[in-house]
């Protein structure tokens, strides 16, 4: 579940924040002056977040390396394309 709630109501149930995320998976977004600052997920989804994003980055790296002398544009339009591919592999975001 995912909800979302001010800083201090953040603050005052940290705790209970901290749990529920921890033990039921639970999704929060903290606003403050009512925009989104930040949010708090589970750590599996923070851990491929971080592999997900290594991988595109490594992707483009090798679309770099392979493409010395192409076009931007072109090499951009490859690294979308990679990024989609990435985005598309199943649990990456610990989610479905």
């Amino acid at each position: 579940m995912e909800k979302t709630i001010g800083v201090t109501q953040a603050r005052d149930e940290f705790r209970a924040i901290v749990d529920a995320v921890q033990y039921r998976g639970d999704k929060y977004v903290i606003s403050r002056h009512g925009k989104p600052a930040m949010a708090v997920v589970p750590i599996e989804i923070y851990e491929n977040w971080k592999k997900q994003r290594q991988r595109l980055f490594t992707l483009i790296q090798e679309v770099q390396s392979a493409n010395p002398n192409a076009d931007p544009d072109e090499v951009m339009q490859d690294v979308l394309k990679a990024q989609q591919a990435v985005r598309m592999q199943p649990g990456d975001l610990g989610e479905n």
